[in-house]
């Protein structure tokens, strides 16, 4: 038995080809059973698919929101909705009752626990800056998902004929986005399959051969689909998975198919139609199977995170390149076995072949030629697309995410513009007081720690209970005083009335005044008076100053006063800010609570000193996005470790040499970071906005690096596993390496080029959908993609292995890692 013989027996694709040969009409009666299902279901995903997913990391903000709501009784979810007068006060009248008439309905809503507007609590910060605006913040005792689904109903109550409504806050921006990822997909495949298959045609030059990719790209997006909509009964999945799903399953879909409709018409010149599936199953197939793996692997590094968010993507994109793994390797090898010859049927252009070959014969002879002058080149490229990523800023954008056309964006907007913001967004600090809040002592840790808070960087300025209960208590003191002043006055008219009165009977009936009696009359009659008059008024409690001055111990006083206890706000603050030994405190902080300033501010206030004894722990909007990447990035070391290490070890079996993976690894991590620097300056730095159609926020979310690091990293190995496993095949024919990297290029070089240019109008489409993040993902990927199929691909990757000869094929050299070595190589 020939060694040759050896490698194909012991390759199981070849006998996996037979099989799908042999029972070809079942294995594709199979798969169209399965797209029929798919068809009622995969539909319907949108409405299985949730926003936000950012929580479950137990961060100290998630311990605080639960603090929020289970001890402080605080409502879980809330929304916002803005009143825009169009010119009309929004403090007179007729604007207030327009806004009372529109809340109504939503008042009368079971699962609404509040809503707070300025008509309710004359509350300053409820009105815009002009004075033209107001929002209401209507809380619900629902999760924030329960919330999502009632968000159009709130916008049907709140219509108004008057007044402009807009409702906004996280669970209107959801609900928005997932609208707007459904209409990103629909807008995405509209231009992706159409392109695809110019590209497709001009690669193979006749209709059959072009559209059977377009096909099975097709079929594994809508099966995976139908897949991921019952999946999402066992699991919560993020509205994201709808566009990733749709990009990598036409995008890898369809390459996967290329690569083996092309493999499989070049064994057809030779081969009878039986034999071409078995060695198109077998080279293209296999390579398809160990490329597919590490795209698979790549999108597992997502699980490693807690986050819905993160694993939902994670889960579909594993999902995805399973069904476009194995509709590559069973389904579309059935189809060709059925159509065998008439795969080449309604020829567009004369030749089989992708044009170009000379092209790149030339040019696999100059990079053979020049190698270090090759690598220096690339090199300088790649440091100037590099370069960005210096400067690269993280961030978590909300309602900015969606296309200013979006109800709850537009909302959001005229919060940022007209409107303290922050104060919306605050930091809430839960303290934990050794001794009870409301006493003496409690009040007074709550005074220190409150003003050491204030005192903090970036802090604009605080609340707490003890500012109300603080402000009450002088407020009482100055009506206390007040009344004592009226009444004194009061009194001084009647002691000179009273004495007068009296003196006058005295020299009536004695027709003078006695010396000293004057004296006497007037100090009983102030006595009599002060008695009648100012006995009635209460007194000031220890610690609070007539003129207005109270310390923590007068503020405890007063608490036990009667006015205290009877006060409706009081009361209020007391359930809401005060649970047994803990009270919430809130700080605004100066800078946009989204942005890195605030974060920085809640990291100086988690480092406050605190008074003895007490504890806190800081959450809030800016701590939630300070915790969440900080959570984001703790896990990034374990899912970058799987990723590169389970990936180097599928190519060291894949290729059989140590070298080869480590090059692999490290060119891709270089094409990686390309697409990094033009994330920096598009989305950071702004450039083509305008044309992309979305607004720069200064940052790039915070989760686009690490979804970028698992997608392009498998996504962008595609091409050089097929690179290689063609160079390897000619290797071990026993031509030289340098031979075999030319004859590698050459083959593989049109239809990766062709492979590549469907990837990059695939997700390139997706660059100019409605959502920022899917636009990003899209541009990077198509980024990551092109560079990888130039730079690295024609230049870096040639180069390089000429530098190294024969060592790239260490330890096994010309011979497989169980097999013997190839007589004719050796």
């Amino acid at each position: 038995m020939s060694n040759g013989e050896g490698r194909r027996r012991s390759n199981p694709f070849r006998p996996l080809g037979g099989l799908v040969y042999r029972y070809r009409v079942l294995v594709v009666v199979l798969w169209a059973v399965l797209l029929a299902g798919s068809v009622f279901f995969a539909p319907h995903l949108s409405q299985r698919l949730q926003g936000g997913g950012f929580g479950g990391g137990h961060t100290e903000a998630e311990r605080v929101q639960s603090l929020m709501v289970h001890r402080f009784g605080l409502a879980p979810t809330t929304l916002e909705v803005v009143f825009d007068g169009g010119g009309l006060p929004a403090t007179s009248r007729r604007f207030q009752q327009e806004e009372r008439r529109a809340l109504a309905g939503v008042r009368r809503m079971p699962e609404v626990s509040f809503v707070k507007t300025y008509a309710g609590t004359k509350d300053p910060h409820l009105v815009s800056n002009d004075g033209t605006k107001s929002y209401a913040i209507i809380g619900f005792d629902a999760s924030a998902d329960r919330v999502q689904n009632l968000v159009d109903e709130v916008r049907r109550k709140v219509r108004s004929d008057r007044l402009k409504t807009y409702v906004t806050g996280a669970p209107a921006v959801y609900l928005d986005i997932v609208e707007a990822t459904s209409q990103d997909v629909r807008h995405a495949e509209r231009f992706a399959f159409p392109f695809a298959l110019v590209i497709l045609l001009i690669a193979f030059g006749t209709v059959v051969a072009a559209g059977v990719p377009v096909a099975v790209g097709g079929v594994s997006v809508l099966i995976s689909l139908a897949v991921l909509y019952f999946v999402s009964y066992a699991y919560g999945l993020s509205v994201f998975v709808l566009s990733i799903t749709t990009m990598l399953g036409l995008g890898l879909g369809i390459d996967y198919a290329l690569f083996a409709v092309s493999r499989f018409r070049e064994e057809l010149e030779v081969r009878p139609v039986g034999e071409a599936v078995e060695v198109t199953v077998a080279t293209a197939g296999r390579s398809i199977f160990f490329s597919g793996s590490t795209v698979l692997i790549g999108l597992s590094g997502l699980l490693f995170f807690p986050f819905m968010f993160m694993r939902s993507i994670g889960i579909a994109g594993v999902l995805v390149v399973f069904v476009s793994v194995m509709a590559a390797i069973t389904l579309l090898p059935a189809v060709l076995g059925l159509l065998g010859g008439k795969v080449n049927a309604l020829a567009v252009r004369r030749g089989r072949g992708a044009p170009g070959i000379g092209f790149w014969s030339r040019g696999a002879r100059v990079v053979m030629r020049h190698p270090l002058l090759v690598l220096l080149v690339v090199a300088i490229v790649l440091g100037v697309m590099l370069a960005p990523v210096r400067h690269m800023r993280l961030g978590l954008p909300q309602a900015t995410a969606l296309p200013t056309k979006y109800e709850s964006r537009v909302g959001d907007d005229i919060l940022r513009h007209d409107f303290d913001y922050s104060r919306l967004n605050p930091v809430e600090i839960v303290a934990t007081l050794p001794s009870d809040p409301t006493g003496a002592k409690g009040l007074a840790e709550i005074r220190r720690l409150e003003e050491r808070i204030s005192s903090v960087k970036g802090v604009a300025g605080t609340h707490s209970f003890y500012d109300v209960a603080s402000a009450a208590a002088s407020e009482y003191a100055r009506k206390v005083a007040a009344a004592r002043a009226k009444a004194r006055e009061r009194a001084a008219r009647l002691v000179d009335e009273e004495a007068k009165r009296q003196l006058a009977a005295l020299r009536a009936r004695y027709g003078y005044v006695p010396p000293g009696a004057e004296k006497e009359v007037r100090a009983r009659v102030r006595k009599e008076v002060d008695e009648r008059l100012l006995g009635g008024l209460p007194k000031l409690p220890e610690g609070v100053s007539p003129g207005g001055k109270v310390t923590p111990q007068g503020v405890a006083n007063f608490l036990d006063l009667p006015q205290a206890k009877s006060s409706k706000e009081l009361r209020g603050l007391l359930r809401s800010e005060v649970s047994g030994n803990m009270v919430l405190l809130q700080a605004t902080t100066k800078a946009d609570p989204y942005s890195g300033q605030a974060r920085r501010t809640v990291e100086r206030i988690r480092t406050v000193q605190t008074p003895p004894g007490v504890s806190i722990l800081v959450g809030g909007l800016s701590a939630g996005q300070r915790d969440f990447i900080s959570s984001l990035y703790g896990h990034l070391p374990y899912a970058a470790g799987f990723v590169l290490g389970v990936t180097l070890v599928i190519l060291f079996f894949t290729f059989r040499s140590l070298f080869i993976p480590l090059k692999a690894v490290l060119v891709n991590i270089l094409s990686l970071s390309a697409s990094f620097g033009a994330m920096v300056f598009v989305f950071q730095e702004g450039h083509f906005s305008g044309l992309l159609g979305f607004t720069p926020e200064g940052f790039i979310d915070a989760t686009l690096p690490i979804l970028m690091f698992c997608t392009v990293f498998g996504v962008s190995m595609d091409y050089e596993v097929f690179l290689l496993s063609r160079i390897r095949e000619a290797y071990e024919r026993g031509k030289s390496n340098t031979e075999s990297v030319a004859e590698g290029i050459t083959t593989t070089a049109g239809i990766i080029t062709s492979a590549a240019a469907i990837v990059i109008v695939v997700t390139g489409a997706f660059a100019f959908t409605g959502i920022v993040l899917t636009k990003a993902v899209g541009l990077g990927l198509a980024v990551a993609v092109f560079v990888d199929a130039t730079l690295i691909r024609i230049l870096l990757v040639p180069a390089a292995m000429r530098i190294l000869g024969d060592w790239n094929w260490w330890p096994a050299g010309r011979r497989g890692i169980f097999g013997d070595r190839d007589k004719s190589g050796s």
